[in-house]
């Protein structure tokens, strides 16, 4: 009778066995997604996550989480999953959740570049950082697809690991059609190089150069051409170095910005490597002169310090300061070009018209520097009798209008000029601007040869066999668009481009030309030219930025971690979401759960 009504209150024996077995695996669904939670919010955070989990939970229990103190207190010792094993299995998942959803997307893309470079971890480590550029939704996306531990550092052993990486993820290079890289020989080489290495597999595949390397470059070659300016980077370099290396210099230049109501500033190291380094080192020094005067001086009246003297007197020396506002106001410039590069919805047909307007403005640079006024900036006005500090500073004519001539309009010149050399484009590369519909002509008759020239370039290149021989292995690609229809396209696709999108931008025409089926559907060939121009790098900014994480993971305390914990760790922080949703929870359960087969309940 007692049997009959337990029955008919729970069911079966089977029944309640399902019941508890359904609790059991909610709760142990719940107990896990927590701990995903935690571990998720430590990488995502730069937080040493094998040592703090364990006491993140338990900070947790303390603050009244029910579900995990009720987990720890009924669970077997060895069953916390709390573990190293689980913390390490548990980044598996999350990372094959976000990694798989980055390879559909890439797949899905009908073309895509990939991305490189090298450098040396806090554990003097060589590691090459993995990127691509492809298509989603119809604009251009640059993701972090790996970091990779180069055992060797040649171009052959750099293109294998390449090789090996994109096909453990099913990346085919069929569709790949950019390379950017630096400019080391190793990665660019012509003859021997990764690029070319890479280029048998893929031969309509385009190498790009980083262009804000380039920038960069023609920055640093310009000032190497003047003696007096190399020395005022130097100086610049002592300056940092000074305070950086002395709390008590850096603690005598804080009073003294306080005391002369100057913003307080810490000065910036000039780098010939890191992008706008230089700039903002100058900008620091530019905007801190009279204070970094009085903090030497009193420095050298109390220490005798002869670097400090020797600092002292070259920063009220005319030619240094006349030398630290005019490369502040070039490389002011300079660095918002190499900002807009950074872009990732930037395309390479439009370079060349942001480069055009950059040495406009470079040329257009006020050029009154034999006048105060051109100094009269952050509290330090520049005049016969100026005084930064204690002393005078005595300037002739003769001076200025010496350096105006010698040294100003020179430099100026000659970054100009090495940036139109260095930024130049190939003509492949050039040809592609011809969707832009900024340089239409004023009428419709004038259509009739518009892009002609730009669209044979393009079929001459695409629309042929491409055959590419490196060290007897040759390699070929197949042709990607037709030439007849293309230049056929091309007579039509321009009368739409007058006739509605005059006016606009190229992202735009590119966005319509990729996005409208019914567009798509009216010129394919146009269309995939459009898409291989999306694709194509313009800098490897991502991948920099990939290194700045890097940095933030792998430091001094945690210089052993694993090549594995650490591609773990930077694609959470790159590619992961703030917070995981409840969908990417569900997912990277029931990866784990493929793993643990047998061991828990999920």
């Amino acid at each position: 009778m007692v049997m009959s009504q337990s029955t008919e209150e729970h069911g079966n024996v089977m029944e309640q066995l399902e019941a508890a077995t359904a609790e059991e695996k909610k709760q142990n669904r719940d107990i896990m997604k927590k701990l995903i939670q935690s571990l998720y919010f430590l990488v995502k955070h730069h937080i040493h996550h094998t040592t703090t989990f364990e006491n993140l939970i338990t900070l947790q229990i303390e603050n009244g989480d029910i579900i995990q103190k009720s987990h720890r207190e009924k669970c077997p010792h060895n069953a916390t999953y709390e573990s190293y094993t689980t913390i390490v299995e548990l980044l598996s998942s999350i990372r094959n959740v976000i990694e798989k959803r980055i390879i559909i997307s890439l797949s899905a893309s009908p073309y895509y570049s990939l991305m490189a470079d090298e450098s040396t971890d806090v554990a003097s480590q060589e590691e090459l950082s993995v990127c691509a550029r492809w298509i989603e939704d119809n604009k251009p996306v640059e993701h972090f697809l790996g970091i990779l531990h180069a055992k060797e550092k040649n171009a052959q052993a750099i293109a294998c690991y390449l090789r090996i990486f994109l096909h453990s993820k099913n990346i085919c290079f069929d569709k790949m059609r950019g390379l950017g890289f630096d400019d080391t020989n190793t990665m660019s080489g012509h003859i021997s190089g990764v690029q070319i290495r890479l280029k048998l597999h893929a031969p309509s595949s385009i190498y790009v150069h980083c262009r804000c390397h380039k920038l960069q470059l023609a920055a640093l070659n310009a000032a190497s051409e003047h003696t007096v300016l190399k020395r005022v980077l130097g100086t610049l370099l002592t300056i940092w170095k000074a305070f950086h290396f002395s709390p008590k210099k850096a603690e005598k230049l804080g009073e003294i910005q306080a005391e002369l109501q100057a913003p307080e500033i810490k000065m910036r190291k000039p780098s010939d490597t890191r992008w706008l380094a230089c700039e903002r080192a100058v900008s620091v020094v530019r905007r801190s002169l009279p204070a970094l005067v009085s903090t030497f001086e009193e420095i050298y009246a109390e220490t005798g310090d002869a670097e400090s003297h020797g600092i002292v007197t070259l920063l009220l020396k005319y030619k240094t300061v006349a030398c630290i506002y005019m490369l502040s106001d070039v490389l002011h410039i300079v660095a918002k070009l190499q900002g807009s590069l950074q872009a990732k919805d930037i395309d390479l047909a439009s370079v060349p018209s942001m480069v055009a307007s950059t040495t406009k403005w470079l040329l257009e640079l006020k050029e009154d520097v034999t006048s105060s006024t051109w100094f009269k900036e952050h509290s330090l006005v520049f005049t016969d009798d100026a005084q930064l500090g204690e002393k005078h500073i005595v300037v002739l004519e003769e001076e200025k209008s010496e350096f105006l001539h010698k040294v100003y309009r020179p430099y100026r010149q000659s970054v100009i000029d090495h940036i139109n050399v260095r930024m130049e484009s190939t003509e492949l590369i050039s040809a592609m601007s011809v969707f832009d519909p900024r340089p239409l002509p004023g009428t419709e008759e004038e259509l009739s040869e518009y892009g002609m020239e730009q669209i044979k370039t393009l079929t001459d290149f695409y629309s042929v066999v491409q055959r590419i021989n490196v060290g007897g292995d040759e390699g070929i690609s197949q042709p990607a668009i037709e030439a007849k229809e293309t230049e056929s396209e091309w007579k039509l696709f321009r009368r739409l481009i007058f006739l509605q999108y005059k006016g606009r931008s190229l992202q735009f025409v590119l966005s319509r030309l990729l996005g409208n089926g019914e567009i798509y559907a009216a010129f394919p060939n146009l269309a995939k030219i459009a898409a291989i121009l999306e694709v194509l790098p313009v800098t490897t900014a991502t991948v920099e930025r990939s290194f700045s994480n890097m940095k933030l993971i792998k430091t001094r305390l945690r210089s052993r971690m694993s090549e594995e914990t650490l591609d773990y760790c930077m694609r959470i922080c790159i590619e992961g979401p703030d917070h995981l949703s409840d969908e990417n929870l569900e997912a990277v359960l029931e990866h784990y759960k493929e793993m643990k087969i047998g061991k828990i309940n999920l």
